[in-house]
């Protein structure tokens, strides 16, 4: 099973009860065709980037589940037929290792004057 991570937007018209029967009801689905609940975040009512199905605003709800691959293509068809969600997308879930962002054994951290200086002479080389 591989991790994924779902965001779907909900029309902003919904009240929290609708709001948490969509969640139930994509949950539902996951759990039935053997997916794995991690974790549900309801991040709220925010602005949409653009106009989408004639809505300024939407609801945007964050899962993380595990799941065979085989499922990503149902749970997007659920998706596209279920009128209150407005948009969609599911990804593979990568947690990001904490050793790619410190430094190596040995080396220093560098200063922002030292990165910025680096850049200057890279620019300079180019530019000969």
């Amino acid at each position: 099973m591989r991790p994924y991570e779902s965001i779907f937007v909900l029309k902003p018209d919904l009240n929290d009860k609708k709001v948490d029967e969509q969640i139930e009801k994509v949950k539902g689905f996951i759990e039935k065709n053997s997916g794995k609940i991690i974790a549900v975040e309801k991040w709220g009512k925010k602005k949409l980037a653009y106009i989408v199905k004639k809505n300024r605003f939407g609801i945007y709800v964050l899962l993380r589940f595990e799941s065979e691959p085989a499922l990503i293509s149902d749970l997007q068809r659920n998706y596209k037929l279920n009128e209150d969600i407005i948009r969609y997308m599911t990804v593979i879930y990568q947690e990001c290792s904490k050793k790619a962002a410190t430094p190596g054994e040995g080396a220093e951290p560098k200063s922002a004057e030292g990165i910025i200086k680096e850049i200057d002479e890279d620019i300079m080389e180019e530019a000969v």
